[in-house]
């Protein structure tokens, strides 16, 4: 890491007028360790794991099947002879030869370039105005995802920069009026590093078809990790800009006796701009298209190709496109006024109260762009005369009372007792309810800016048109969403184009063609958290004091994912089956969301004495939660249960220690002052385990195929610990069915999903049509300790 800067100030007319400009870059390159799986360049594996033997199963097949010149060559791929092959991995980048384990260690490359200036202008007596710019630029080369080429890795742009000014006007001795206003711009790209490189023939050995956005179209190859594809990570390109957020603020402060008041108002205008324009198209190969016995449809099970076979053959099992404007300008309005007052009742106790109201408006697309959707009348968008402006009703309870106090219990300050109270409320940004990559049933996540309204009720060849087909849609005009394609309508081969155009949306009641949603509760209420708190501090000394304080919280309202219409695990239908079959998911953003913490705090400090300065801290805590990470976390295990999800946050840490000080060292006269002005820096941190959770994606125990199924346990969770390097007993998706052996691959392996032989431990796979009985968080991690000492010599010392 490399960190650099510099910083200038003073006065420009004295006692008057004052600049202050800084600047700071920061250089660093962070290591990746992302484990993935990919198909193998040597042989021996099978046709399912090796590209030779997957090539040479299809060369000597009973009838011998073609090979796609497109996909050899991706991969790398040449056929000496006819029953013969060698592969180098192609796009791939050092592609193993005889496993299919695959470690992506591609470097996260930062850099940060931050400056600042400001300048104070003191009028006279009674004016003073001061003003700053801040301007912050990052740039990010990396992985968050096991990509398998440098040419596929994300691209982050940030660029931020904020104005402010102040003016303070001292009316008298007792009133003070301060006006402050602020204006912020805020870009966030996210971008594929090919972003640039049209797959149309020549950036790419491949033609899309696609010139609307570059880089290579997500190809997934079923078989290996769900972690492996060709392209970079679906969502991107995804670009937020400008976001502009305006804010005016102005506050009066009255003394009047023992009351010190203070009355303010504000009002913000807010703008959220989106843009995941990820139109590079998705071909997936999954397998059972090939090899069928005589009369049996591909797709059929007892077709025995596998995907990577099928890959190679150059027949795709579907496809799907981004289609329509995703591009959505959202706008939201804040108004806000408080009164408080610090009221001193006597010589040793000061009260404090406040009183806050607050209103932010719902969001509004500019252009109608937004959709949900409502139990009666479906899918249903922003602007409809049954909608009205906005998809949710305004909240106008948004009222916040806060008390403290603070009591100096012998009237010497040497012992003060502080307690406190309070409502917040929590602001809605745009991104939640625009995308929610974390839930499990639907890759990608669902979004109310692509709830196709639009969309047709019947299946719309390629070019066509929903009307042309003796179609409707489905009441509104959001054609936004993602197009499926047939194996037929895709084109795999060198000359393209791979995807048609003219691809339009249609939401079917077929299984498997059905449309999956976002949308949100109409009667959406802000989330709010309740805070108090309650402690003593004691000084023994003038240097040295204690504060021991408990302190807690409590989230209400705050906002989760539920699948509305998640199916049955029996019948297979849902609530809204019969009336929307056209709908499979349903993902509704709602105030299911609830958290408490408790903690006990305690911070002891030392202030300079003898050349010793330290502060040490002590946290022993408690987080729950039924959901920690907003809109990268999952749906519920069962939408219908929320509560289940209760457990320990995944932030929970329940001990945590720090530890700071500073120490001058005596010194000495002599050797051009080398031996004065030596001082020793210490950072101690100590931090418990977190906690941590398991999800089966793929086994569909529930049968809701939410995607969300927890496992049973039963034993003591003291029997099964997590280690440095991976779980227990498990590397893969095998665990050891012999008692106490460690990993392996061999007669010994069974399936994770199956059982464990493990002494003291049993992980048996619930009984189908059951939900796991393993609670969130169940087991903890490993807790951390770090160190940090400097040994410095002070500049002010050197001749």
């Amino acid at each position: 890491m490399e960190q650099f800067g510099g910083a200038v100030g003073g006065p420009i007319k004295k006692d008057k007028l004052f600049f202050f400009a800084n600047y700071e870059g920061l250089r660093s390159t962070i290591s990746n360790a992302l484990a993935t799986a990919v198909p193998a360049t040597g042989s021996g594996l099978g046709a399912g794991k090796s590209m030779v033997d997957a090539i040479e199963a299809l060369q000597t097949a009973s009838v011998p099947v073609p090979r796609s010149a497109l996909s050899e060559k991706l991969l790398g791929c040449t056929e000496p002879t006819a029953s013969t092959a060698t592969c180098t991995g192609g796009f791939i980048q050092n592609d193993p030869a005889n496993t299919t384990q695959y470690l992506s260690a591609f470097p996260n490359r930062n850099t940060t370039d931050n400056g600042i200036a400001k300048i104070d202008y003191r009028i006279n007596e009674k004016h003073m105005i001061n003003g700053m710019v801040y301007k912050a630029d990052y740039t990010a080369l990396g992985e968050d995802f096991p990509m398998v080429n440098s040419a596929w890795e994300n691209n982050v742009i940030e660029n931020a920069w904020t104005a402010s000014g102040n003016w303070i006007w001292t009316a008298s001795s007792r009133v003070v009026n301060e006006f402050r206003m602020g204006y912020n711009r805020f870009e966030f790209q996210f971008l594929p590093a090919d972003a640039n490189v049209l797959a149309d023939g020549t950036g790419y050995p491949i033609n899309t078809g696609i010139t609307s956005t570059g880089g290579f179209p997500t190809v997934t190859i079923s078989g290996f990790s769900q972690a492996f594809q060709l392209g970079s990570r679906r969502g991107r390109p995804l670009v937020a800009s400008p976001n502009p957020y305006l804010d005016f603020q102005d506050n009066i402060s009255y003394l009047a006796g023992k009351h010190s008041f203070k009355f303010g108002a504000q009002f913000s205008h807010i703008e959220g701009d989106s843009n995941p324009h990820d139109t590079r198209g998705r071909v997936d190969f999954q397998g059972h298209r090939l090899f069928c016995p005589p009369g049996i449809t591909p797709g059929d099970p007892s077709c025995t190709s596998t995907p990577l076979e099928e890959f190679l053959a150059g027949v795709p099992t579907r496809g799907q496109q981004l289609v329509g404007n995703p591009a959505i300008r959202a706008i939201s309005k804040v108004y806000g006024v408080f009164a408080q007052d610090d009221y001193r009742l006597t010589s040793k106790l000061i009260v404090n109260l406040g009183l806050r109201w607050e209103y932010r408006s719902p969001f509004h697309e500019v252009n109608n762009l937004l959709g949900s959707f409502d139990p009666t009348l479906g899918l249903i968008q922003q602007g409809q005369s049954s909608v009205g402006s906005t998809i949710v009703k305004p909240d106008y309870k948004n009222l916040s009372p806060r008390v403290g106090f603070a009591w100096d219990v012998t009237g010497k300050g040497t012992t003060v007792v502080r307690g406190g109270a309070g409502i917040f409320y929590s602001m809605f940004s745009l991104a939640p309810f625009t995308g929610n990559p974390g839930v499990a049933n639907v890759p990608g996540g669902t979004s109310i800016a692509a709830v196709p309204t639009g969309a047709c009720n019947k299946t719309v060849p390629v070019g066509s048109t929903c009307a042309a087909v003796g179609g409707t849609t489905l009441g509104g005009t959001i054609q936004t969403g993602t197009a499926r394609l047939s194996a037929s309508s895709l084109n795999w081969s060198p000359a393209g184009p791979v995807f048609p155009s003219g691809a339009v949306v249609s939401c079917l009641t077929t299984p498997g063609r059905q449309c999956s949603v976002g949308s949100v509760d109409s009667n959406l209420k802000t989330p709010s958290v309740y805070d108090w708190n309650l402690g003593v501090q004691h000084a023994f000394t003038n240097n040295l004091s204690l504060d021991v304080s408990y302190v807690g919280t409590r989230g209400a309202h705050l906002i989760g994912v539920v699948d509305l219409n998640q199916v049955d695990p029996i019948t297979q239908l849902g609530p809204y089956s019969a009336a929307f079959p056209y709908l499979q998911f349903i993902n509704r953003t709602v105030n299911d969301g609830d958290s408490q913490y408790n903690s006990l705090q305690t911070t002891l400090t030392q202030r300079l004495s003898h050349g010793l300065t330290l502060t040490a801290g002590y946290t022993y805590g408690h987080g729950l939660d039924n959901g920690s990470l907003n809109r990268f976390g999952a749906q519920p295990q069962n939408s219908y249960d929320p509560r289940a999800e209760y457990a320990s946050s995944d932030f929970d840490i329940r001990h945590r220690a720090t530890f700071t000080a500073s120490y001058e060292i005596p010194g000495k006269k002599g050797l051009g002052q080398m031996l004065e002005g030596w001082k020793l820096n210490t950072i101690i941190t100590l931090a418990g385990a977190q906690p941590w959770n398991i999800l089966d994606g793929g086994d569909n125990f529930s049968n809701t195929a939410e995607s969300t199924d927890r496992w049973d346990f039963f034993g003591n969770p003291s029997d099964f610990k997590v280690t440095s390097s991976s779980l227990p007993f498990c590397a893969g998706s095998g665990f050891d069915a012999v008692t106490g052996q460690p990993i392996t691959s061999g007669a010994n392996a069974v399936s994770c999903t199956t059982t464990s032989g493990i002494s003291g431990l049993s992980r048996p796979r619930p009984r189908h049509v059951e939900y796991g009985r393993l609670l969130r968080g169940w087991q903890l991690g490993h807790g951390s300790s770090q160190v940090q000492y400097l040994w410095h010599h002070g500049p002010e010392h050197l001749p």
